[in-house]
């Protein structure tokens, strides 16, 4: 063999391994994590201006996952005031699985029973309205 039928050859089977991986890219389409994208970003600084709010109070909200139902305990100086708000969960490998279960208490521990979720990681967004005042808490959650 020569030089020219190696090189061709090196060529021909990198062409190959790049079709290939495109073939096989095409077939698995990652989705967007929200349609909605740019209103989202619009709404950004809202949610920097909660998150700021909601780690002034004594302590963070608690979410416990479980699989048939969500626990969120509120801090202590939320006792008595109307709590108005929404649970946003959010499956970064299977969009069909997204929930978003808006709530209202009086109470510090809300249970929200019959919550159907897959096992699994999720992204949870609550954002929730006290004394007039939006607070937004985020984060990552395993469902077991």
């Amino acid at each position: 063999m020569n030089w020219g039928k190696g090189i061709a050859l090196a060529l021909t089977a990198f062409a190959v391994m790049m079709g290939w991986f495109l073939v096989k890219a095409s077939q698995n389409p990652e989705p967007l994590v929200t349609e909605d994208y740019y209103a989202e970003e619009l709404r950004f600084q809202q949610r920097i201006d909660g998150m700021v709010r909601a780690q002034k109070l004594s302590a963070p909200v608690a979410m416990t996952f479980e699989r048939g139902r969500v626990v969120l305990r509120f801090p202590h100086e939320m006792e008595g005031e109307h709590l108005t708000g929404n649970l946003q969960l959010i499956r970064p490998n299977a969009p069909m699985a997204d929930r978003s279960i808006p709530f209202r208490t009086d109470r510090v521990e809300l249970v929200l029973n019959e919550v159907e979720l897959l096992p699994g990681r999720y992204n949870a967004a609550l954002t929730w309205t006290a004394r007039g005042e939006e607070l937004f808490t985020e984060e990552k959650v395993f469902v077991p």
